[in-house]
Formats: structure tokens, sequence, C-alpha cells
């Protein structure tokens, strides 16, 4: 799951040569230089990003071809940055790529045709009722990742100020729900204009959309193992369950009960004193966060209060997996985000570095997430674990002039961080470069020391 670099050494391979470059050319050599550590990385034989592009290109242009043969005759545009398709010159239909590029991608060859008939239905979308006495019988809450929300604005390009296309609100502070018109082939999310025309406030519409999911879950859980239960629905709202407490309840577990959502759906529950049951829902979220229409890898505890993030103790023999968890869902989070931001930013004419958010593994399988901060070069930062300070003018061999863990870096040159409003997951514009005096005890760090000392 996580990357696995060959030494932290490796990282040396960052410097920059020429310390007069200007900001755009500094910008281009380090994102150069994070492909070129990701190609250490990863070994050979994988794809680069020319080749993904290519790819995304080539199924952006058969499923325009698609879209015609269906009969679209409005103008379609290709945003290759947000891998999306735009119908219409103004106010017109979206059709998402990822999603369906993924499932081309994952299927059998032969599968591959029925993708693009699929993505041709996503314009059939159903009419919204004149009225919510009309619409309320099929309004539904949707869980989903807290990134697919709050990434919309940028993706769809959202003028400041404008409320956001759906309305939504967080989930125990990493999932979102959201609501959705449900129609017989396909769902339309629900945005605050259509709440208002119904004259309805989105804590009203989301408690009838409960009330509606309720009456579509009478069925038992699947029992995996005693203690551990698995979801039967799969109609794109099995991860939405967990917003009934009696669904979730009905698997007897020990302890609290622990939900995972690697999938829309796939509704995974054990309890949080289950080691057997908690590896066991791990092992099947792992593979259900490589699927196409992924939620989100974390799990959640249920509490008086709420949902709210859940992790096994570090001695747990569940630990690991659910670390991989955890870092293959902020690290797929961070690099939509950065694809978007780049994007944002290139339309706007800011020239920023955006840095990778890299998980890293070594041969003990301990693991830590790291992020590279440039002298000179002006860049947003993501919460990674572990900072490398790099000095461009040191040259392309030299190592880091200084390794520290994120909370002795805000500690010390907090200063130098300024969070980006807006912005989830977080990230900080850096505001310089920390002094020699702050450089000189990340100096000499021991890459071992990296690590938590009661990590596995």
């Amino acid at each position: 799951m996580t990357r696995r670099l060959v030494g932290l050494a490796l990282v040396g391979t960052l410097g920059l040569g020429g310390c007069a470059a200007p900001q755009r050319t500094a910008t281009r050599e380090a994102r150069e230089a994070e492909a070129q550590l990701a190609e250490h990385a990863e070994g050979q034989g994988q794809e680069s990003p020319e080749q993904e592009q290519a790819e995304r290109d080539a199924f952006a242009r058969r499923a325009m071809e698609a879209l015609r043969a269906s009969g679209e005759k409005s103008p379609i545009h290709y945003d290759a940055g947000g891998f999306l398709l735009r119908l219409g010159d103004k106010d017109g239909s979206t059709v998402f790529l990822a999603n369906f590029f993924d499932e081309y991608r994952s299927g059998p060859p032969e599968q591959r045709d029925e993708v693009f008939a699929r993505l041709t239905r996503v314009l059939e979308m159903p009419d919204l009722p004149a009225t919510l006495a009309e619409a309320r019988p099929n309004v539904l809450p949707v869980v989903r990742s807290r990134t697919f929300f709050e990434q919309l604005p940028l993706v769809m390009k959202s003028a400041p100020g404008k409320p956001a296309p759906i309305a939504w609100k967080p989930l125990g502070g990493i999932l979102g729900v959201g609501l959705a018109f449900d129609g017989p082939d396909t769902l339309r999310y629900l945005g605050p204009d259509e709440l208002a025309r119904w004259g309805v406030s989105f804590e009203q519409a989301l408690g009838m959309a409960t009330e509606n999911l309720r009456s579509r879950s009478t069925e038992p859980l699947e029992q995996l193992a005693p203690g551990t239960c698995k979801a039967p629905w799969e109609d794109s709202y099995a991860a939405s369950r967990m917003l009934l407490d009696e669904v979730v309840r009905r698997c007897p577990v020990k302890g609290t009960p622990v939900v995972l959502v690697p999938h829309r759906d796939l509704l995974l529950v054990t309890g949080s004193e289950d080691e057997d049951g908690q590896r066991q829902v791990a092992a099947q979220a792992l593979r259900a966060m490589m699927a196409p229409r992924a939620v989100d890898g974390r799990a959640m505890r249920l509490t008086p209060k709420g949902w709210v993030p859940f992790m096994p103790e570090r001695l747990s023999n569940a630990w690991g997996d659910f670390r991989k968890l955890e870092l293959f869902t902020r690290a797929r989070d961070y690099d939509e985000q950065s694809q978007q931001l780049e994007k944002h930013y290139e339309e706007k004419g800011v020239d920023l570095f955006v840095a990778a958010y890299t998980p890293y593994e070594d041969e003990r399988g301990r693991s830590l997430s790291y992020a590279v901060w440039l002298k000179g070069v002006d860049a947003v930062l993501p919460r990674a674990e572990v900072i490398f300070f790099m000095d461009p003018a040191l040259g392309a061999e030299a190592p880091p002039v200084g390794i520290a863990r994120w909370e002795e870096v805000s500690r010390a040159a907090g200063q130098l961080l300024a969070p980006v409003e807006g912005l989830y997951p977080e990230r900080y514009r850096v505001k310089g470069f920390p002094t020699e005096e702050q450089l000189a005890r990340w100096k000499n760090t021991d890459p071992g020391d990296l690590f938590d000392a009661d990590g596995p």
C-alpha cells in the first residue's frame, strides 16, 4: 500500500541545481525531483505521469465519442486538469471521468464498452419534482469522504462566495454526509438551490432522508465472524447506513461498535476490543480501497456524542493494517488535492509549488509520511509527519540540511507556516525558511529516530 523507498538517503536526489533560478523554474524542477524520487521509490515498471496522462486523454476522447454516439448535440469541452467533460457553453452538465477511468483500467477488457455505456447514462439524471412532497420519498443521505465534498469547489471552479454545488456537512471529522435524489438508474446530488426551492433546510432534509434510508434497511447484517459483520446492501447507500445506530448495533460486538466504509457499497462493523475482527475488516477495507469509487479507509468508533476516528492500540496486531489504511487514504486525498491545486494556481497565474505528501515504509515495516520544504521555493506544504529541509544551492547530491517531525517544526518555526484557508486536507503556505540556528538542531537527525518509539 505505502511506497517503499530504498532508503531515506534517496531524498538527497531532491536537491536542485542553480541557486539563482527564477521561481517558475524552481517549481518545475522541484516537481521533476519529486517525480524522480517516486521513480526510485517504486522501482521500474511503474507508469510515468506522462504515460498515465496519455491514457487519461485517450479515455476522454473515447468518452466524447460515446456521448456523441448516444445523441449528445451540445459542445463537449475536455478539462484535462480536472479530468472531466463539460457539456454546453454555459450552465451545462459535468461528467467526472476519474471513477469511470478506474473501472475501465481495473475491469476485464470485454467489459470496457459497458463502462462507456454507463458513462453516457450519467446524463440521464432524474428530473427533480417541483415540490418537496413529491421529492421526499426519494431523498436519501450519502456518506462520502470529506475530501470529495471539500474539493468540489476547486473541481467545479466555483467563484468565491458561491454556495457549494452539493449541500453537506462533516461527519466525524474525516467523512461527510450529503443528500441525493434517488432515480431509477442514477442518483442526483442536491445542492442549496434545490433545497431552497423546496423550502427546506439541510437538517430537515437530512432527517427526512435518514428516515427513508431506515425504511430500506430492515435486512439483518451478514456475519463474517463472531462480532464482525458486513452490510448486505449494494445500492450505493451501504456506507450511509452508518447513520443508523440501530443497523450498526445489529452486529453484537466486543466493546463499542467500530465501522469502516471503504466503499459506498461496503459497510464493515466490528468491536473496539476485538483484535481479530479488526484485522478481518482491515483486510477487506484494504482491498476495497483499491477499487473504483472508494470512500475512506479510516475507521470510526460510535460514542454517545456520535462518530469519532478510531485506531487500535499500538501493541495490537491490528494496528499495522489500520495504519496502512490511514496512510493510503491521506496520500490519496493529498494527491487528488494536489492535482486540483496545481491546475487552480496555473489558471490564476499564481506560481506556487504544491509539495507532495509521500508515505514511506522501511524494511522493518515501520511507516511515516514526509514532505519536502525547499529553500527559496514558494510552496504550500501538506501536514506530513516528517519534514525534509533542502537547500538547492548546495547541489543535486547534497543531503537534507535538516529533518524533523512536524510537531517539532511547528513549535520551533511555526511562524513560517501559514494555514491556507478553505483546504482539506490542510496545507500551509511557507513564509521563508528556518534560520541556521533552527536548522542546526535538526541537521544530524538519525533517520531511525523519525519513527515513533512505540511503533511496530
